[in-house]
């Protein structure tokens, strides 16, 4: 099977991507992301590629190291140094991305840091929290704060179907689909995490 580098074009057969070793520990992390996150991380890694030549392997590995360790601390923080860190899904990260190549044209590249992608996914996050803590007021008005609260596995499958539908929220806001294709996203992710038809 042959495949081709989307970034300088090159065509080979498929193993010809993995001969190298940090060919191999560059799928190793790709493979062991979320699938939309992983999609995007790859497309992120275009964001550092020098002018004039082509991006190392080994620093696409170090990018995506560095990128994995941000995303596994669960939280995101704009500047480390006023230490202020808001809850982030791998699905707000993904977004984030996908923010930033969307606006890739107003970019100053090539990147040389994951600063600006957390300065985005913070502000993400920001808007989430402030809604999460609006939602939460508006439940102690309503009493619906005294609610029983879910098993750990009930809400772990709403945390992974709130990250599939901000996904596709997300995707829809950036016309990288439908309003048709969204529906049926979302459709298939309550099918998928709740069981609902």
């Amino acid at each position: 099977m042959r495949a081709t580098c989307p970034d300088c074009g090159a065509q080979a057969h498929l193993s010809a991507f993995f001969v190298e070793d940090d060919g191999k520990r560059l799928a190793v992390l790709l493979a062991d992301m979320q699938p939309e996150l992983g999609r995007a991380a790859l497309g992120y890694l275009g964001l550092f590629k020098p002018v004039k030549t082509a991006l190392r392997l080994a620093r696409a590995v170090k990018l995506l190291q560095e990128l994995s360790a941000l995303v596994a601390t669960g939280t995101v923080c704009r500047d480390e140094r006023n230490g202020v860190r808001r809850p982030a899904t791998p699905g707000q990260w993904a977004a984030g991305i996908e923010q930033m190549l969307s606006q890739r044209a107003a970019l100053s590249l090539p990147l040389d840091s994951h600063n600006y992608l957390r300065a985005v996914v913070f502000g993400l996050a920001d808007k989430a929290d402030a809604a999460a803590e609006r939602q939460r007021e508006a439940d102690a008005r309503t009493g619906r704060h005294l609610a029983p609260v879910p098993s750990d596995a009930a809400s772990e499958q709403e945390r992974k179907l709130e990250d599939a539908l901000y996904y596709i929220q997300q995707q829809l806001g950036y016309g990288a689909i439908t309003a048709e294709q969204a529906e049926q996203q979302r459709e298939a992710a309550h099918r998928k995490h709740r069981g609902d038809s």
